[in-house]
C-alpha cells in the first residue's frame, strides 16, 4: 500500500519549521556578539594586558567583574568605582585598570609580575550590558637569548691582528740586542 505525499501536504510543517528555526538563529548570533574569546601570551616576571571592550557607551556608574576561572575575584567595579574588598591573594598589587578609558568602553587591565599560575581562562562581565568577554592567558618562560659568537669575536681577533705589527716593532729591539 503505497502512501502518496506531496510538497502541497508537507508545505504547512516546511512553513513551520522555517519559523521555528528563526528565534534560534537570532538567539545563536546574539549570543555570538555578546561573548567572545581572545587568546593572549606573556611571559613569567613580564606583563600583559587582558582585553575587555565593547562598543556601547557606558552609564557613569558602571558596575563589571574579572573573573580568573569563573570564581576568583580579580578586579570589581562596582557603580563606577574599584572594589577590591574580595579580590583574590593572588593578584593583590599586581593589577593595574585604566578609570579613563571607562567612559570608551575599555575595561581592559593590565597583569603585571606574571607567573606561571596565571594561565588560564579569564572572564570579563557586564551585567547590565550582557557582555562577556573571555580571555585565555599563556604564561611562558621568556626564552634566555644565546650567546652571541661570531662579529663581536672575530672583532677581538681583528684588534689583535691591528695590534700584531705595532707589538713586533716593540719587542724587535729587544730580540736585536739577544
Amino acid at each position: 500500500m503505497w502512501i502518496g505525499l506531496y510538497y502541497r501536504d508537507l508545505l504547512p510543517f516546511v512553513t513551520c519549521t522555517h519559523r521555528c528555526w528563526l528565534p534560534v538563529c537570532v538567539i545563536l548570533l546574539m549570543e555570538l556578539q555578546v561573548s567572545s574569546q581572545e587568546r593572549v601570551k606573556g611571559f613569567t616576571r613580564g606583563k600583559v594586558i587582558l582585553p575587555c571592550r565593547y562598543n556601547a557607551m557606558p552609564t557613569e556608574k558602571v558596575t563589571m567583574f574579572w573573573r580568573y576561572k569563573d570564581d576568583r575575584n580579580v578586579y570589581n567595579i562596582v557603580s563606577g568605582k574599584a572594589d577590591l574588598t574580595d579580590q583574590d591573594r593572588q593578584f593583590r598589587d599586581r593589577i593595574r585598570i585604566f578609570p579613563e578609558e571607562w567612559a570608551n568602553g575599555n575595561f581592559s587591565l593590565l597583569l603585571t609580575d606574571l607567573k606561571d599560575s596565571d594561565s588560564g581562562s579569564y572572564s570579563c562581565f557586564i551585567p547590565t550590558e550582557d557582555i562577556l568577554r573571555q580571555v585565555e592567558l599563556s604564561v611562558q618562560e621568556k626564552p634566555t637569548p644565546e650567546p652571541e659568537v661570531g662579529p663581536k669575536s672575530s672583532s677581538m681577533s681583528i684588534r689583535v691582528e691591528n695590534l700584531s705589527p705595532f707589538l713586533f716593532l716593540l719587542l724587535s729591539p729587544a730580540l736585536h740586542f739577544l
